[in-house]
């Protein structure tokens, strides 16, 4: 379908944020009442690219942590995990590694505090972006919340365009986080402006809504949506509508909807990073849309009921495919 380039290094290098989750060991209770946490890291990319390499696929990772041991922790831990951080800067201006704390009150209640003011990831610059490595891959993931202020929208925006012309894929998550944003008009434009330079676009409904399409998954406006994305060059878009399921819209005029398996939720966040992780591995093999979209969401599903942690609850390979062949899908 997007035809990813053979013989590179790498079969995908995630960029934006790596930061340090702290997470909650005491459930089901307010953050008042919660006496330790365990540290793991986090961030939408680097989540997705610990999914990706436990799924087995070889991944780099783009972007700027603090120059202090929070910087070391996330290098040492994603180089570990067998991750390239050839591309993982540390900044030296004294900035810091972005934070974010859980809080679990109830399985459907779930989620984090963020700190995100000025931030290294913020900081990476159109100058440090390493042409050689990004085009040591087949494929590149930039995610929304890096285009939220300068320079790190610039240094995406370079990065996209040195992808471009290197023949790597270019990937889009909308990851859209309120915070960083100074209104709607600005996330809608620098998003308009990845998109326009993407083969793929991926987010849930409320991030599609803050690029500008109120409800993708209304029939009408998901036509109109994908009719405007296609006409830039984008060859496939995924719309994730939680326990509704995820609908794809391929530039060929294919559409396949994926339901969901019935799962006990223990916390809600990690599932849309392991969806992502789950649906790119086939993909990237060039498997069939509707077989990659079942993997997506069998990680999403594992996620959900697993550990607090999101890198933590990721699934391998064997697990997932383990997991399918014991579970049945609700496709309606």
């Amino acid at each position: 379908m997007l035809k990813f380039p053979a013989n590179r290094r790498l079969d995908i290098i995630l960029a934006g944020r790596a930061g340090i989750d702290f997470n909650a060991v005491d459930l089901n209770c307010r953050f008042a009442d919660v006496g330790s946490y365990t540290k793991s890291v986090g961030g939408s990319p680097a989540n997705i690219a610990q999914g990706l390499r436990k799924l087995g696929l070889r991944v780099g990772f783009f972007g700027k942590v603090s120059g202090d041991g929070m910087g070391d922790y996330v290098i040492k831990t994603l180089q570990q995990a067998g991750i390239d951080t050839t591309g993982l800067l540390q900044d030296q201006t004294g900035a810091r590694t972005c934070l974010a704390i859980t809080e679990v009150q109830s399985p459907e209640n779930s989620g984090s505090f963020l700190y995100r003011e000025r931030t290294a990831d913020l900081l990476l610059a159109p100058s440090e972006i390493n042409a050689s490595f990004i085009r040591a891959a087949a494929a590149v993931l930039i995610s929304g919340t890096a285009l939220s202020q300068s320079p790190s929208r610039e240094a995406m925006l370079q990065l996209v365009d040195v992808a471009r012309e290197q023949d790597v894929r270019v990937l889009f998550d909308l990851d859209y986080r309120p915070c960083g944003w100074q209104n709607s008009d600005e996330t809608a434009f620098y998003y308009g402006l990845a998109a326009a330079k993407s083969d793929l676009v991926i987010g849930n409904r409320e991030e599609f809504a803050a690029a500008g399409w109120p409800d993708a998954t209304d029939t009408d406006e998901a036509r109109k949506m994908t009719a405007h994305y296609f006409q830039q060059g984008v060859r496939l878009v995924v719309v994730k509508d939680g326990a509704k399921g995820s609908t794809a819209y391929a530039s060929s005029g294919e559409v396949v909807h994926c339901g969901v398996f019935p799962v006990q939720i223990r916390k809600t966040f990690g599932s849309g990073d392991s969806y992502a992780a789950g649906f790119l591995e086939r993909l990237v093999h060039g498997h069939a849309l509707k077989e990659a979209m079942t993997y997506g969401t069998a990680c999403a599903a594992i996620v959900l009921s697993g550990a607090v942690s999101c890198a933590e609850a990721m699934p391998t390979l064997a697990q997932v495919e383990h997991y399918l062949a014991r579970h049945q899908i609700s496709d309606s």
